[in-house]
């Protein structure tokens, strides 16, 4: 039986061990390519001119960068769902790509902000060779796939800033680093146009340009909701408290009153992103395995306490070592979220709509990117940074409450059959 399963397997998702290999690179090559040149931004900007309210400069821009990326998001995963995932990869890592290469001629700061924005148009590479995926490959080895392609990312986010500040050393010239981070997102394109198969799976009926409705019926679904509030909780502790814990590493190195200089800020500064990257990279195959053997509902349960808990010890630290250690405690639970997320929308969405529930998945996970910081700059001055976190804390456990009391009629009715 296991043998015929297989083969069975074979000819249902005959891409699939070839899709394993090249989209997690590709995710790789289009998170680095943009991870080298995002940090730079404000170089950039100054470099065309804008000596003054840089801060609201860059405020603006990716605060519009995230809110077009939100919007745009569910409008490609409605075109994925009837024309197919594999040229929504395309779009994603060749219209980046291009609007990074026009971004280095830009000639004007606004010139700059408004090819970033186009950035964001086709912004969602990884979303994209997620819901491929989810599509393309065998339900046992879906869980090992998905956490692939999410290390491939993770890799690119993680050394794409420091390649960038090492390039920096050696360029002059700003507006090269956004030709070589152009060039990586083509490249990404290449490969997958050229390697990466796929056995469509398309929606029924004629594509139409629809945003609120889709949603609507998606948020039908009891499961669905809990989901994409989870995703929205995921990004706000993992990417968007990026820049919020720089800040809380400044704070605690100014409460131990040793005159820390600008080299040990930017060393544990670097210490504490960089944890959380490498463990992720840790764990990520790991907890791949175990979505393959284990109900991947209770995997998010466990991995949403475990965000919680781990979070607890920023209300109560006090040096940058002890940040260190409770990001790395973090990245090793927390990181079983994300590829549980992804593989309980596909279980969840209605038969068609995989890749368009995936998509408003990664819109609310944008948009909790830019909020993050920007609730954190509001209760910061006020109460401080360990309310935010306590925040952060409440609606993490109440995120993992809804999404258990969302499984209970699921669970009476399984009983009742």
């Amino acid at each position: 039986m296991p043998a015929i399963k297989t083969q069975n397997d074979e000819r249902q998702f005959p891409y699939w061990r070839r899709n394993i290999k090249v989209i997690p690179l590709s995710n790789l090559l289009a998170s680095l390519g943009f991870g080298l040149s995002w940090p730079f931004v404000p170089l950039m900007m100054r470099g065309l001119g804008v000596e003054s309210n840089l801060e609201t400069w860059i405020g603006n821009t990716a605060l519009m960068f995230y809110i077009v990326s939100f919007i745009m998001k569910p409008i490609w995963g409605g075109i994925a769902d009837h024309y197919g995932r594999k040229v929504m990869i395309l779009r994603a890592t060749l219209g980046m790509g291009a609007c990074m290469l026009l971004a280095a001629f830009a000639p004007t700061p606004l010139g700059f902000a408004f090819l970033l924005c186009c950035v964001g148009i086709f912004n969602g590479s990884t979303a994209a060779g997620m819901a491929l995926m989810v599509a393309n490959t065998p339900p046992v080895r879906l869980g090992r796939a998905l956490a692939a392609a999410q290390t491939g990312s993770l890799v690119g986010q993680t050394t794409g800033p420091a390649a960038g500040a090492m390039l920096a050393t050696v360029i002059v010239q700003q507006h090269l680093m956004y030709l070589i981070s152009g060039a990586m997102m083509l490249m990404a394109g290449a490969l997958v146009a050229a390697f990466v198969g796929e056995v469509k799976q398309l929606a029924a009926g004629p594509w139409r340009m629809q945003w609120i409705g889709p949603l609507r019926e998606l948020l039908r679904v009891p499961r669905l909701g809990p989901l994409y509030f989870l995703g929205f909780l995921f990004a706000v502790m993992w990417s968007g408290n990026v820049t919020i814990l720089s800040l809380y590493v400044l704070r605690l190195l100014a409460a131990q009153g040793a005159g820390a200089g600008a080299g040990a800020e930017a060393f544990w500064i670097g210490a504490v992103a960089l944890t959380l990257g490498i463990s992720g990279l840790i764990a990520m195959p790991l907890w791949g395995r175990v979505l393959d053997r284990y109900d991947p509902a209770r995997v998010l349960a466990f991995a949403t306490a475990a965000a919680a808990i781990t979070h607890v010890p920023l209300l109560f630290l006090q040096t940058p070592l002890q940040l260190v250690l409770a990001r790395a405690a973090f990245g090793l639970s927390a990181a079983a979220m994300q590829p549980s997320i992804i593989r309980l929308l596909k279980k969840h969405s209605p038969a068609g709509m995989d890749a368009r529930a995936i998509s408003y998945g990664a819109s609310f996970q944008f948009i909790a990117m830019g909020l993050a910081p920007f609730c954190a700059g509001l209760i910061g001055p006020v109460l401080g940074l360990r309310a935010y976190f306590a925040l952060t804390i409440v609606l993490t456990t109440a995120g993992l409450a809804l999404w258990l009391h969302s499984g209970r009629p699921v669970r009476a009715a399984t009983r009742r059959s």
